[in-house]
């Protein structure tokens, strides 16, 4: 049974052999049209942005996290959004901070950086203040910071821990009658078990958070932010040591990651030219023709890229670093088509017109530059679809920049061959080129093998490759029953060992992988890691429409609620809770009034002295015009966990799943948790089936573009396993190569299934496009002998353009490596040898049963001039000629067998 792609591969050849005539007779308009193009790209910086905030970037759109971010955001938010900067403080040899000069250097260090840490103001507070402090720019509860004075001025005095008002308790210290929750400031906690009061502290957090109230104060505040992240980074002390933490550090890391990538690509660029110049050597004479070919055979993927980038920034779409990755990715995959037109050009008839030699360039490169090019676009553009922003965009960049290179290769490289021929055809024939031989001195007789193309050959298919040839005997070797057993006992080991790799790869979202190892972001993350997550960590609840606190039932359910919260499971109970209601409800039974409960609320959020003021952040009230309090509008509440030595990923994955179950049971109060690193868990709880279900969608994909562009369903069958098993390989491999499974693995497994393709294709194309009548090993020699050498040219280029990147010590960066060494290891064993083996008892097999027919048959009848025959391969290979320049220029055309096999 013949595919549909029998008939779709004719129109394509007759579709690129009309091109290459238009490109022959019109090639100024190829040729500048894309350059003008990539000069336009240019524009699009006007509208440059950059998107690096991790938590949005790094988990589904449509996740609970970002409703969950928005309710915080509208709750706090109400002017201009909300601003958060974090501070770890510890000691230099990492040991308790209570004793007298770290706490007194720490309490310093917080009222300066609150106070007396300043930056211009701008006139954003009038004339009256040239330097603003945080203090200045921040608005709302603007006092996070404060147990920390509060707590040395108790400490320093011994007889002051234990007075009865004053409780230095853990996570909750009491002075007189109101609490303060110091889990958030505190870790590395150690209790006096005698007194129970925190007799030890090895990391003080200073939080300032603030709302950004209007353009002109975010611009302050922001420079105010990148002036501590210069003071941190200086910061030199006795005894202390400082690291700082904000979204805008995380981006810039980030950030700072991906340009990593682009010292490195003028290297790749610099080995591809090479490349390309040396393998040209033996196909071209003449030394400017090689230069002219290495140098703009690399400009269109180079224009691809700069186009892809410009445009894609004029419609808004935002640079993310690691797209940054793509430009590696494109030159190796336009140095593939480089090979493929030269290698196309180099098998026409010389003795044809020029328009013709061009025009069965074209017939022969642009379907197999169309195989490679389509499956790539097709699994990059089945990952646009994804969920994860991050995954979304590195996939459109990378889509559209093969898309735009597929067509500058066939449109603006084409052209440049078109000149460079011409070029060299009047030089051949100019009267000075014997004066040029005389001025070079003697020249040896240059010999160029080339090929026939199918025109030039008409008739009945030639016969198979030499039988003595080292192909062939190779794949007569490969024909032996032992040699296919031996090689199937190595591919289940193969299979075994990534299947083991795909079963024991771990689900993992760890920020310090997009970031460079000597970035200080490495020593919060130790901070978090080992004592901030596993001794105490806050969720928000935020209850958006509460029931009538007057009434007594309803104010039970509430702390009802609060109680659900308090005892989950690693929960620190109900000393590590803030919460206005309960604090309320006590300190109210002190009063004697008859305000009733709106009354009594209003004078006790305006007491300052009694504590109650500092409640006012976590309530919304309804007021009347006077500012009478008529009721609560919404409220929030903060409890603490501490997951001690089970704190992971996995045991935060399951809290956020117990948090949202308890809000889900409340939904009559509306209620909403949020917690900080929410993003980070959804990602993780979708990145397997999202995983999953991309990789199926694409694999079924690629099956689609087989279906559609080879000539046979056996020989889609066999690409199709192959294809599964290189994938399947690289996927395990990875994760033997100590990889773990994220956006970012998740991008290079799109990419290696669409780089498989090639590998597997084309020779199965081949294969099955001789006729029948040949033995299985002539038919595979004949295969290997087409398209074997230019797929190691392939594949060698893709190796020499990721190269340089091995010096990068990102992760994020040897992800693609790794990937990219492993789709092409993998893939040229495949190709040549466990694919070929795979086709030969697929070819006897067919045979036994009388599958013959399933095949495709070649042409027995001589074609006609202009027609195209249909057993026509991307990369026929045909009776050869040899070209002999001699000294009179005269050409002659010596027979030569067909093949050395």
């Amino acid at each position: 049974m013949k595919s549909p792609g029998a008939v779709i591969s004719l129109y394509i050849r007759q579709f690129f052999r009309w091109t290459g005539v238009q490109v022959y007779r019109h090639p100024a308009p190829f040729f500048w049209i894309p350059v003008t193009l990539s000069f336009l790209a240019v524009l699009g910086l006007l509208r440059f942005y950059e998107e690096n905030r991790i938590w949005y970037l790094y988990s589904p759109e449509k996740a609970d996290s970002h409703f969950e971010h928005a309710v915080a955001n509208e709750f706090f938010n109400d002017r201009g959004g909300k601003f958060w900067l974090e501070v770890t403080i510890t000691a230099k040899d990492m040991d308790n901070l209570l004793r007298r000069d770290y706490l007194d250097g720490v309490d310093s260090l917080a009222e300066f950086l609150q106070y007396n840490f300043t930056v211009p103001c701008n006139g954003v507070k009038g004339d009256s203040k040239i330097e603003c402090s945080f203090s200045d720019l921040c608005s709302g509860q603007c006092n996070d910071n404060q147990v920390i004075p509060l707590f040395n001025l108790i400490y320093r005095n011994a007889s002051s821990r234990l007075h009865p008002n004053f409780r230095l308790t853990y996570p909750t210290m009491h002075l007189y009658n109101d609490e303060y929750y110091v889990g958030e400031h505190f870790a590395g906690v150690k209790i006096d078990p005698k007194t129970n009061v925190i007799s030890r502290v090895k990391v003080v957090v200073l939080y300032f958070r603030t709302d950004r109230q209007t353009p002109e104060i975010s611009s302050v505040i922001n420079e105010w932010e990148r002036s501590l992240f210069d003071y941190v980074e200086h910061f030199n002390h006795p005894t202390l040591n400082m690291t700082v933490n904000s979204d805008a550090m995380i981006a810039r890391e980030v950030r700072t990651n991906g340009l990593t990538c682009v010292p490195f690509f003028s290297f790749s660029v610099a080995a591809v030219v090479i490349f390309i110049f040396a393998t040209n050597q033996r196909e071209h004479f003449v030394f400017s023709h090689n230069v002219v070919m290495a140098i703009l055979g690399i400009a269109g993927p180079l224009m691809a890229i700069g186009t892809t980038f410009g445009f894609l920034f004029l419609f808004g779409f935002p640079f993310n670093s690691i797209t940054l990755v793509m430009p590696f990715l494109i030159i190796g995959v336009g140095c593939d088509d480089v090979f493929i037109i030269i290698h196309a050009m180099r098998k026409t008839d010389k003795r044809e017109s020029l328009e013709d030699q061009i025009a069965e360039t074209m017939e022969e490169a642009g379907p197999s530059i169309t195989v490679t090019s389509a499956t790539n676009i097709l699994s990059f553009g089945i990952g646009i679809a994804t969920p994860t922003p991050a995954i979304s965009l590195f996939c459109l960049y990378t889509c559209i920049a093969v898309a735009v290179d597929f067509v500058y290769q066939l449109t603006f490289f084409v052209a440049v061959l078109v000149y460079e021929e011409k070029r060299l055809e009047k030089m051949r024939k100019s009267e000075k080129s014997e004066k040029i031989e005389e001025a070079l001195g003697p020249q040896p007789k240059q010999v160029l093998s080339i090929q026939n193309s199918i025109r030039s050959t008409a008739g009945a298919h030639p016969p198979p490759a030499n039988p003595d040839g080292i192909v062939s005997r190779y794949c007569r070797f490969l024909k032996d029953w032992r040699t296919r057993l031996g090689l199937l006992l190595i591919l289940c080991g193969y299979w075994t060992a990534s299947y083991y790799g795909c079963k024991t790869m771990e689900i993992k979202m760890d920020t310090t992988n997009l970031i460079m190892s000597d970035s200080p972001l490495n020593n919060i993350a130790w901070i978090y890691e080992r004592f901030l997550w596993s001794e105490g960590q806050l969720v928000l609840v935020f209850v958006n429409n509460p029931p009538d606190l007057t009434n007594e039932h309803n104010q039970h359910e509430v702390l009802e609620l609060v109680n659900r919260f308090e005892t989950l499971p690693y929960s620190m109970g109900k000393n590590s809770t803030s919460i206005w209601l309960r604090s309320f409800l006590y300190q109210s039974s002190l009063y004697h009034n008859t305000k009733g409960f709106n009354g009594l609320l209003q004078e006790w959020l305006d007491d300052s002295e009694g504590g109650g003021a500092r409640w006012n952040d976590m309530l919304r009230l309804k007021k009347d015009q006077n500012g009478t309090i008529l009721g609560i509008d919404k409220f929030m509440f903060a409890t603490a966990c501490a997951m001690g030595d089970d704190a992971n990923w996995s045991t935060r994955e399951k809290l956020q799943k117990q948090w949202r179950g308890v809000a889900h049971e409340y939904a009559h109060f509306n209620v909403t948790v949020f917690q900080s690193y929410s993003f980070y868990i959804d990602q993780l709880d979708s990145i397997g089936g999202t995983t999953m279900s991309t990789v199926i969608w694409a694999a079924i994909t690629m099956d689609l573009a087989c279906l559609l562009m080879i000539p046979g369903i056996n020989s889609i069958l066999t690409s199709t396993i192959a294809m599964m098993s290189i994938n399947v390989g690289v996927f395990g491999l990875l994760s033997v190569w100590k990889v773990n499974l994220d956006p970012i693995t998740m991008c290079t497994t799109l990419m290696s299934i669409g780089f498989s393709v090639d590998f597997t294709a084309h020779i199965s194309y081949h294969y099955y496009r001789n006729p029948t009548s040949w033995t299985t090993d002539e038919r595979l020699a004949d295969a290997l002998k087409s398209i074997g050498w230019p797929m190691i040219q392939a594949a060698s280029s893709t190796v020499l353009c990721i190269f340089p990147l091995m010096f990068n010590t990102s992760y994020m960066v040897w992800v693609f490596v790794k990937t990219i060494l492993l789709v092409t290891i993998l893939g040229i064993l495949h190709g040549i040898i466990f694919l070929p083996a795979l086709l030969l008892t697929s070819g006897d097999l067919s045979r036994l049963l009388g599958g013959g027919s399933n095949e495709v048959q070649p042409s027995e009848k001589p074609e006609k001039l202009g027609e195209i025959s249909q057993t026509s391969s991307f990369s026929s290979t045909n009776s050869e000629t040899a070209l002999v320049k001699n000294d009179s220029t005269e050409l002659k055309t010596l027979p030569q067998e067909r093949g050395s096999g």
